[in-house]
């Protein structure tokens, strides 16, 4: 006797994968007791130590206007390590527009009215990763990304919203996020963080 399968098929919700647009993609949907399941934080070993994280707000949703720049005030993230800042914005339809690039900079002290913040940089040198035998002047690096990719164009056309990483070690106490909208056109970034020791 034949075995039937009782499985139900997963059910495909079709949608637009930013990177090929022109493809048909489809998302599995899984059913409200999986995505319970899958919203759960995972649970550790109680003898593995694990990183502590947070997700913090950097920069909120702002408009910003074409060839322009903003940025927020200095948040203190003492404590972490690593910094995963994540450019949020509208999305781009055409190859002809630009996104955002984004600079995260770092300081020992906090605003002070009437004064700002005292030693804030995005440059930095590092001896462990960056250290030439024989180089005198060794030049700076700049906590930055561009708004193309390593083989040109942008990273994403199309779909809900554009999105890059700068994942950089914290370099200070506090840190400030910065926005350049490199279109002509006013778009909406925002910038987040997902934080870890």
């Amino acid at each position: 006797m034949a075995q039937t399968s009782t499985e139900i098929a997963p059910k495909l919700v079709k949608h637009l994968h930013p990177s090929r647009p022109g493809w048909d993609y489809f998302l599995i949907e899984p059913s409200d007791l999986v995505i319970a399941e899958l919203e759960k934080a995972p649970v550790f070993d109680p003898a593995c130590a694990p990183a502590c994280t947070k997700t913090i707000t950097l920069l909120p949703k702002t408009n910003v206007a074409g060839q322009t720049g903003i940025g927020y005030q200095v948040i203190n993230i003492d404590g972490y390590r690593t910094i995963n800042a994540y450019v949020i914005s509208d999305p781009l339809n055409s190859t002809t527009q630009r996104g955002f690039t984004l600079e995260l900079s770092f300081a020992l002290y906090p605003f002070v009215l009437g004064v700002g913040v005292v030693g804030e940089t995005s440059f930095f040198f590092n001896c462990d990763t960056y250290f030439e035998p024989g180089t005198l002047n060794h030049r700076l690096a700049q906590s930055a990304t561009s708004d193309l990719t390593t083989i040109g164009g942008l990273p994403w056309i199309g779909g809900i919203d554009l999105a890059h990483i700068l994942r950089v070690p914290v370099l200070g106490p506090y840190v400030r996020a910065s926005v350049f909208n490199q279109d002509a056109t006013a778009r909406n970034a925002q910038v987040q963080a997902y934080l870890s020791t």
